[in-house]
């Protein structure tokens, strides 16, 4: 079961210059309001666009705009919740959803307007939800921005810290590590 890693980041080990442990390829994040992170994703094999990497969305979310653009096809209705949303939104299938060299065939995600989780300034395209991150183990480095997706398990073997529990109601996940280099 993949890992998401949440580091407590100390001085960076050797051979880690990239941010990232075990020659795993860092992926550029970007800050917004100095904690929250965007990656680029690509669609279908075309992008990639600005998703703000969400652990905390079940599934990833795609704008209606760029949806429209990308002529995806709904498969069915759902509601969406958030923190400070609410509303209608539908299911679809998309071919690819890729982050780095890290791609998903065949992921579902839902298709919602993301006019009231935009940021001023900053048109976010999607969410990056736990359906994709939770096939890998990831680690999070906020202070090199950068995203570390790992599918060869030799990441987490590098690091060193205390596995947390990542459960919500619902939804299983693997461990969330506290992680230490």
């Amino acid at each position: 079961m993949a890992s998401l890693l949440f580091p407590l980041l100390f001085p960076a080990i050797s051979g880690a210059q990239n941010g990232c442990p075990a020659k795993v390829k860092a992926i550029p994040l970007r800050m917004l309001n100095g904690h929250q992170m965007v990656v680029g994703v690509s669609i279908n094999h075309t992008g990639p666009y600005d998703f703000l990497v969400d652990t905390g969305t079940q599934m990833t979310v795609v704008d209606r705009a760029l949806a429209a653009d990308l002529h995806l096809v709904t498969t069915g209705n759902a509601n969406v919740a958030g923190a400070s949303f609410q509303g209608g939104a539908a299911f679809a299938q998309v071919d690819s959803l890729q982050v780095g060299e890290h791609e998903a065939a065949s992921h579902g995600v839902v298709i919602y307007d993301m006019k009231t989780v935009q940021h001023a300034g900053f048109p976010l395209r999607g969410l990056l939800g736990e359906d994709f991150l939770s096939r890998y183990d990831v680690l999070i480095d906020k202070s090199h921005a950068v995203l570390c997706i790992d599918d060869t398990g030799m990441m987490l073997e590098r690091l060193t810290g205390q596995n947390q529990p990542h459960a919500r109601p619902g939804v299983e996940s693997g461990p969330v590590r506290t992680a230490q280099r």
